[in-house]
């Protein structure tokens, strides 16, 4: 069979996928100048491109010995016509020109070619929505469900089984891992078998050939293989004629073994699988193998990505260990409560749904929506009290020392007295110092006891600063000479923190932690399906009413997924086990929180009642 492929223009050669299968299809490339040639009774094919579509269209009439190719694009003109897939491996191309080529010879023959023809026709078209549907399906399990359904549809077979090769310590492996068969129901289980010459696909898998059986039960008597007749035996069916091929990726890397049995014609009868579908079915095998491999790579990606999330919310954590785990809490108890939306049939989420992997995305944001804390200075993040250990500290040692100073310079103003009168000291003058002193150490100490009730991070009653205030004029003299207050303002300042044990700089601090979140998760290049994470986690302390931060948006402005983490985060942050700077919350009194701001408009009511009715905090099989 002569054949060619007619360049639009010498000038540009063809792309090196589509060269390396013209090679591999035995045709010859024939570029030219000018205008296309007329074909002279032997078959052709045109390579058809934008700037040479009419040429061709006025050269060729309908019944031309040709057939049409297009890179990337399917040719619109009355000759049969063939789109190339730009993306497709070098051997998916060469099964699509070896077919062009079988199309025009036909149409070069006599009419006893025209099945042929019909047949060939079909099956690249079959090829190309095959491979098509291949690429866009990024499930690994519906995707092997869809190679074998679809290589049994393409060939005929009643029958088929799936092979993944597996790399391990103990050598290769064929991982059994997909069974169809349309004549007998059957108890399926995955199971490993050896890549050796002992079994039809261990043999394939190892050599890398494909097997072409008449009848399962007539293997030659050279072959080193032989057909498992246990499945035959246990169900009553028997195998008939077999395709085993190898399914080996784009540089040739084994992926699996893909079996097909039992080929029927259109009429029912049983037949062989014809020699020329052997190629075809290898280049559909080719085509699997690129999308598992691509489909394998994605999900590793995504592991790596998960264990990375999840060892970088175990550094945030490792910074403040109490909060451990509250990140994967908030990331289950979001998805729970997306799958009650998921299910709503009436009520405001009626017409809202979750996809698996928008539900995915919605776990990813939960997951890492407290990144952002590795910011935040550790005294802020885990700050317990208005003033820390060694502030605390500083102030009772004022406190001591101004006591001894206050007695020192009390004792010496009793000598300078005496010396001065001549008289020594008596038992009353030491009885008398002694109760100055004791007196005074009760004052301080009623003092120091305000000092102490005002570091606890409770709300802080409008006296306490009151009785606070009057240490900032109360001042002893230090080692130095020095006059020094038992107070200072910035102390003052701290302890008078009406709620809570934050100052408004460090409460802005704490939640900014929000913003370095969105900074963080806006830096990674995320996937399509994943690509809202950084604006979900960004809305995570938003208000309905617009009384949330960072950005203070209203009801409208944010999503859905950010209102069903927010009712998390905040369930999980009240029940959390205690923390230095707050005691758990109990279960009861949290829910009566949560209700409580879905009334008055900073929660969605309608998320909060659900998320209370569905007890979505029961471990599933613990309710």
């Amino acid at each position: 069979m002569s054949a060619r492929v007619v360049l639009h223009r010498r000038a540009e050669p063809l792309p090196g996928a589509l060269a390396d299968a013209v090679t591999a299809a035995g045709l010859e490339d024939r570029p030219w100048d000018g205008a296309p040639p007329a074909p002279d009774g032997e078959p052709a094919l045109y390579l058809v491109t934008d700037g040479c579509h009419d040429v061709v269209s006025e050269l060729l009439p309908a019944d031309a010995p040709a057939a049409l190719l297009g890179w990337g694009t399917t040719p619109d003109l009355a000759l049969p016509s063939f789109g190339l897939p730009t993306d497709a491996p070098a051997s998916a191309l060469a099964a699509i020109l070896s077919a062009a080529a079988a199309v025009a010879t036909a149409r070069a023959g006599s009419a006893a070619l025209a099945h042929r023809l019909s047949e060939s026709e079909e099956r690249v078209s079959a090829l190309n929505r095959i491979g098509i549907a291949l690429s866009a399906e990024r499930d690994l399990d519906r995707l092997l469900e869809k190679i074998l359904t679809e290589s049994r549809r393409f060939t005929g077979s009643e029958a088929g089984s799936l092979y993944l090769l597996e790399e391990g310590p103990h050598g290769r492996r064929l991982r059994f891992k997909l069974a169809q068969n349309d004549a007998v129901r059957f108890a399926f289980s995955e199971r490993t078998m050896p890549v050796d010459d002992a079994s039809l696909a261990g043999y394939v898998a190892g050599h890398g050939e494909p097997v072409n059986l008449d009848d399962a039960y007539t293997v030659p008597a050279e072959a080193p293989y032989r057909h498992n007749t246990a499945f035959d035996e246990q169900t009553g069916w028997r195998t008939r004629a077999m395709l085993v091929v190898p399914m080996s990726d784009h540089t040739g890397a084994l992926v699996g073994v893909l079996q097909l049995m039992n080929r029927r014609l259109p009429g029912g009868a049983f037949a062989p699988y014809p020699a020329d579908l052997v190629p075809l079915l290898l280049s559909l095998a080719t085509q699997a193998a690129v999308s598992v491999k691509a489909n394998q790579l994605t999900a590793s990606i995504r592991r790596l990505f998960e264990d990375f999330a999840r060892a970088a919310i175990m550094a945030v954590e490792l910074r403040d260990p109490t909060t451990a785990g509250h990140s994967n809490r908030v990331a289950g108890l979001s998805v729970s409560l997306a799958r009650v939306v998921d299910r709503a049939s009436d009520g405001p989420y009626a017409s809202f749904s979750f996809s698996r992997e928008e539900l995915h995305e919605l776990q990813t944001a939960a997951l890492l929506h407290d990144f952002g804390k590795i910011s935040i200075p550790e005294r802020v993040l885990v700050k317990a009290k208005k003033l820390d250990e060694d502030e605390i500290l500083r102030i009772r040692d004022r406190f001591d020392f101004a006591l001894e100073s206050e007695d020192a310079q009390e004792t010496r103003d009793l000598l300078a007295r005496l010396l001065e009168a001549g008289v020594p000291p008596s038992a009353e003058d030491l009885r008398l110092l002694d109760v100055a002193r004791s007196e005074r150490a009760r004052e301080l100490e009623e003092i120091w006891d305000e000092v102490r009730r005002a570091n606890e991070p409770s709300v802080l009653p409008e006296e306490a600063g009151g009785a606070l205030r009057r240490l900032l004029t109360r001042s002893f003299r230090d080692r130095r000479g020095v006059v020094t207050p038992l107070l200072r303002d910035e102390e003052f300042r701290l302890l008078t923190i009406r709620k809570g044990s934050l100052s408004l700089e460090e409460r802005t601090q704490i939640e900014s932690h929000v913003s370095h979140t969105y900074r963080f998760l806006s830096s990674i290049p995320w996937t399509a399906d994943l690509a809202r994470v950084p604006e979900i986690a960004h809305a995570h302390h938003e208000m309905l009413d617009g009384s949330g931060y960072p950005r203070g948006l209203r009801a409208d402005r944010i999503p859905v997924p950010s209102r069903i983490m927010t009712v998390c985060d905040i369930y999980d942050a009240l029940t959390a086990a205690d923390r230095p700077y707050k005691k758990a919350v109990p279960r009861e009194k949290a829910l009566r929180i949560l209700e409580d701001e879905g009334r008055e408009g900073l929660l969605d009511p309608w998320l909060v009642e659900v998320f209370i009715s569905e007890m979505l905090w029961v471990p599933v099989g613990h309710a």
